[in-house]
């Protein structure tokens, strides 16, 4: 029963099963973080008296070569700036922008890898690719000293990917750009946000894992528990087989004993039965109640020892055969007492005779010194003898076999099973079981 009940409950699924749900809502909850740090905007201030560090997550490097610069005739300088993009992380870095400090009355006249814009006076940003020639541009410098470098939208290669770049190599941007002098590109200001990719973190893997983990490991316990019902369900019907087969027997041979006197034909089923419902009625468990119903079947086992002459002698008994009749409790002791399997079956064969007030026999036990068992058979057999057709009398009324049992209680009976045969009596079960011993089914249940 513990294993059986052990399996079917199977609380491992069950915490495999919370297990699987707190990963599954973990890994949820991670990657809504994920996809809200992404869409954070993060900004990087490097300032040109500051050295650059190169362990920063982000930095900028603009340079000019000795060979890529040069003087016009109007004392104005070009040069090619190439700028070098580095970043440490472990994320990709996109939608940034770059805001760079630059002399004031420039203009840009070629770029690549980025979308440049700058000032013209009293005006917003104005795109390059807006400003068609040179003496356009020349005609309407920016007066602000401020130049904007934005990620191409329409370029897949302006994501700055720490994670993936080669040996570290650098994002390149660049720009032609003429100034009143020769100058350094300064005071960057960087604002972008990070791609944050669940697969970055170790995090994500062991969630990942212990999903996999969770989900094998409730399959195969769900496996296991089909298994084991099966195999639960073959010996349950191995068991009831097992158990019809012993209660056939017992009932074979209670049989025997009962033919021995064509008067108590039955009795020991009918016994069986009262003390079934009586076990019922005390609340024991149903494992008890069939264990009793047993006992009641065997209890007039020692029986089969005796004379038929005796046992069918309509008069009265003389001292010497009475004293044979009360042997049949030892007898019914002797005959079972290898019987370990069901330990009670020898105390209930040798105690069912005892009264409650000592005046029994054979060992003139007294009260609860008279095991429950042996207390129950005894009401029942004495009830199912008052209610039988006997060869020295007919059997009694119901109104006074309860009178007897009123009057009985607390001498002969228990009276706490004595006032239960009373609420048989009256609410009619023993009538359902009077001719019990003409049906088939040993399980009947009235």
């Amino acid at each position: 029963m513990t294993r059986k009940r052990f399996f079917y409950k199977l609380p491992v699924i069950q915490m495999s099963l919370t297990i699987l749900l707190v990963l599954s809502f973990g890994l949820i909850f991670y990657l809504i973080y994920c996809k809200r740090k992404s869409n954070t905007y993060v900004t990087f201030v490097q300032k040109t008296n500051e050295p650059i560090s190169k362990d920063c997550d982000l930095y900028m490097i603009f340079s000019v070569e000795n060979n890529k610069w040069w003087e016009l005739e109007n004392h104005t300088f070009g040069a090619q700036y190439d700028g070098k993009f580095f970043n440490n992380t472990n994320h990709s870095f996109t939608d940034w922008t770059i805001t760079a400090k630059v002399p004031k009355g420039y203009w840009v006249d070629s770029t690549w890898n980025a979308d440049f814009s700058y000032k013209f006076t009293d005006s917003k940003p104005i795109p390059l690719e807006h400003v068609d020639s040179p003496e356009y541009k020349r005609q309407y410098r920016a007066a602000d000293n401020e130049i904007i470098m934005k990620k191409n939208p329409s370029s897949s290669g302006t994501v700055v990917n720490g994670k993936n770049k080669t040996d570290g190599e650098p994002f390149m941007i660049g720009m032609i750009m003429y100034t009143p002098r020769l100058c350094a590109i300064s005071d960057l200001e960087i604002t972008g946000r990070f791609i944050y990719e669940p697969s970055d973190s170790i995090l994500f893997f062991i969630l990942i894992a212990g999903i996999v983990i969770s989900f094998v490991t409730f399959a195969v316990l769900v496996i296991i528990r089909l298994a084991v019902i099966n195999e639960i369900k073959y010996y349950e019907v191995r068991q009831k087989l097992d158990s019809d087969i012993i209660v056939q027997s017992f009932k074979t041979f209670a049989n025997f004993v009962d033919a021995k006197d064509p008067y108590t034909k039955g009795h020991s089923l009918r016994v069986a039965h009262y003390a079934r419902e009586i076990a019922r009625r005390l609340n024991l468990s149903p494992h008890e109640q069939m264990e009793i119903f047993w006992l009641g079947l065997m209890h007039d086992v020692g029986k089969i020892s005796i004379s038929d002459q005796i046992l069918k002698k309509p008069s009265k008994l003389t001292p010497e055969e009475f004293a044979e009749i009360r042997s049949h409790v030892t007898t019914g002791f002797e005959m079972l007492k290898d019987f370990t399997a069901m330990p009670m079956l020898k105390e209930v064969a040798k105690s069912h005779h005892e009264h409650w007030d000592g005046n029994g026999y054979c060992e003139r036990l007294k009260g609860l010194e008279i095991p429950l068992e042996a207390r129950i058979v005894c009401a029942c057999d004495s009830f199912d003898a008052m209610n039988s057709d006997r060869c020295y009398r007919k059997k009694l009324p119901k109104d006074e076999i309860r009178r007897q049992f009123e009057i009985e209680a607390g001498k002969h009976f228990d009276p706490k099973i004595a006032k239960l045969i009373i609420s048989m009596i009256d609410d009619k079960f023993v009538d359902k079981i009077e001719n019990i011993d003409t049906t088939n089914d040993i399980n009947y249940k009235a």
